[in-house]
C-alpha cells in the first residue's frame, strides 16, 4: 500500500512548477509536497489510530497541495498534516454532529470553499463533506486515498464527482 500511496503522490510532481492552464482550469496551478512526518509525529497526534493508507500518506508527505490556485488562493486541495487533521477532524465533529460518524477524519479541505475531504469512518470509503447538506447527500468519490489521489490527478484538480449523483 506504501507504494500505491507514494506512487499516486509522485505523478503530482509533473506540477511543482506552476503553470497557467492546467487542463480545463485557467489559472496559474502548481502542486507541492512537503517532507514527510515523521513516524513519532503520527503516533504523538493519532496514538496509533490512524488507518494503514493514511499513514504512509504522511509518511511520505506531512502536507499536500494539489493544484492550488498559486496567484489568488481560490483552488486546488490541501491535505493536512497529522496535527491538522486531528484539530480538523475535532472541529468537524462539532459542526456535523448529526453527519458525522465514529471514525471519521478530515484529511483536506479544498480552497476557495468549504468542502472537506473525509476519511470515512464506516467503510463508505472518500467522502466529499457538503458544508449544508446532510451526510447522505456528500460525494463517495473513491473507495480508497489511493483511488482519489488517482483519479485527482486525471482529471487534473477539477471536482470530477460534481454532476454526478452523490448517493
Amino acid at each position: 500500500m506504501d507504494n500505491d500511496i507514494s506512487g499516486a503522490l509522485d505523478s503530482f510532481r509533473a506540477f511543482e512548477e506552476p503553470r497557467h492552464g492546467v487542463g480545463t482550469n485557467p489559472f496559474k496551478l502548481g502542486c507541492s509536497l512537503a517532507d514527510p512526518a515523521p513516524h513519532d509525529e503520527i503516533e504523538k497526534t493519532w496514538r496509533g489510530d490512524v488507518p494503514t493508507e493514511l499513514r504512509w500518506l504522511w509518511l511520505t508527505s506531512r502536507t499536500v497541495r494539489l493544484f492550488e490556485d498559486v496567484e489568488y488562493g481560490q483552488w486546488g486541495l490541501v491535505l493536512l498534516s497529522p496535527e491538522q487533521a486531528a484539530a480538523r477532524t475535532i472541529e468537524f465533529y462539532d459542526t456535523y454532529p448529526d453527519d458525522a460518524v465514529r471514525g471519521d477524519i478530515v484529511i483536506g479541505e479544498f480552497l476557495g470553499d468549504l468542502e472537506l475531504l473525509v476519511l470515512s469512518g464506516d467503510g463508505e470509503g472518500v467522502l466529499v463533506a457538503l458544508p449544508l447538506d446532510p451526510r447522505a447527500h456528500w460525494y463517495r468519490v473513491a473507495p480508497s486515498l489511493t483511488e482519489f489521489l488517482t483519479k485527482y490527478r486525471t482529471a487534473l484538480g477539477s471536482k470530477y464527482w460534481e454532476g454526478v449523483a452523490s448517493a
